[in-house]
């Protein structure tokens, strides 16, 4: 990294710890009540989204005007990548928007499936991302952009759904993120656009994850959570269009990586409420991480639960990749770890409230 950026990260980070204060302790924004569905039990100031995610945009717009930005943004040679990136950012900005719409007047699910769906199939349509489906099927463009727009709105919500409890999602993009420099070290790894994309995203959040640490006085609100599950979905489907001279393309397997706990236990709830004909869209508190919650272990213990699991997933994906194993047989085995780990934590946790 160039030194002279250095300065500017520490300035930034200041900023966003400025800005995250000034919204935490003002009279103004937006406000969760808690409720019998909820982890915390006094109001707080949500929304911390519409904070960093405009930062972190700014910031990568700043960077790549600014006269030595390539410097710290490589950006790969072709016309369209800054036309790809700009895509992006305006993705990032939208979902921002709709979700802080969604934290002040509480939209019906129908409607914002249906926006969700709508800028995302527009973003692929524009971008025609490119991506390794498994056993090498293949599928007409129309077909793939219909499943990779279904997929990645799943994604994004499941993400927005499981973003219930404090510094949770925070530290589970920050580990996953070192199993995506495995997966994909020429677009993740360290001096990588990739790298440099989360390292800005992380920088921006710095007054976020000051004020969001157990015990919270600010939540990240669907405008955080929105913004955020769509860009680290989507960016992975950059890497085999810019690229292009490593012959890299982003296998759809590897989105496990981002974030395995979450999906895990979000589809397990999703199918056990199904099964049980619970409406799917309302808020409960039968995740994992809420019953480890209610347990003496409380938020902390929950947290640490779940951030040693997703070390380990890093560690031994490491192991793994340092012996050679295919990216198939790492996937499975990783895969079947997370399963394993998350069965014996749902028997082990019992339901009844213990603090």
């Amino acid at each position: 990294m160039v030194s002279f950026f250095l300065p500017i990260f520490a300035i930034l980070a200041v900023l966003s710890l400025i800005l995250h204060t000034f919204y935490v302790y003002s009279r103004f924004g937006v406000k969760d009540v808690p409720n019998e569905r909820s982890l915390h039990d006094v109001v707080t100031k949500k929304s911390g989204g519409m904070f960093f995610i405009p930062i972190f945009l700014l910031s990568v717009i700043g960077f790549l005007f600014f006269p030595n930005g390539d410097n710290f943004l490589p950006l790969p040679e072709g016309s369209s990548v800054r036309t790809d990136l700009y895509l992006l950012l305006a993705g990032v900005l939208l979902f921002c928007i709709l979700g802080f719409v969604d934290d002040l007047y509480h939209l019906s699910p129908k409607l914002r499936l249906f926006l969700e769906l709508t800028l995302v199939a527009v973003f692929l349509v524009f971008v025609d991302p490119e991506v390794q489906w498994i056993f090498g099927i293949t599928f007409v463009k129309p077909l793939e952009i219909l499943l990779l727009t279904i997929f990645i709105v799943f994604a994004v919500n499941l993400v927005n759904f499981m973003d219930g409890m404090d510094w949770y999602l925070v530290t589970t993009l920050f580990l996953s993120y070192f199993s995506l420099s495995l997966v994909s070290p020429h677009f993740y790894a360290m001096d990588h656009l990739g790298y440099r994309l989360y390292l800005i995203l992380f920088v921006s959040m710095f007054g976020f994850v000051f004020y969001n640490f157990p015990r919270a006085k600010l939540f990240m609100g669907d405008s955080g959570s929105l913004a955020l599950g769509f860009l680290v979905m989507v960016l992975p489907l950059f890497v085999g269009k810019w690229e292009k001279p490593n012959s890299e393309v982003w296998d759809i397997t590897s989105f496990f990586y981002l974030f395995p706990y979450f999906w895990l236990d979000g589809i397990f709830i999703l199918i056990k409420r199904f099964f049980q004909k619970k409406h799917l869209f309302s808020a409960h508190r039968e995740h994992l991480y809420q019953r480890i919650t209610e347990t003496k272990l409380g938020k902390i213990g929950s947290l640490g639960i779940f951030s040693i699991l997703n070390l380990a997933i890093v560690c031994i994906h490491f192991q793994l990749k340092t012996n050679g194993i295919s990216n198939l047989r790492t996937f499975v085995i990783l895969f079947l770890f997370s399963i394993i780990s998350y069965g014996v934590l749902w028997s082990l946790i019992p339901r009844k409230n213990l603090a």
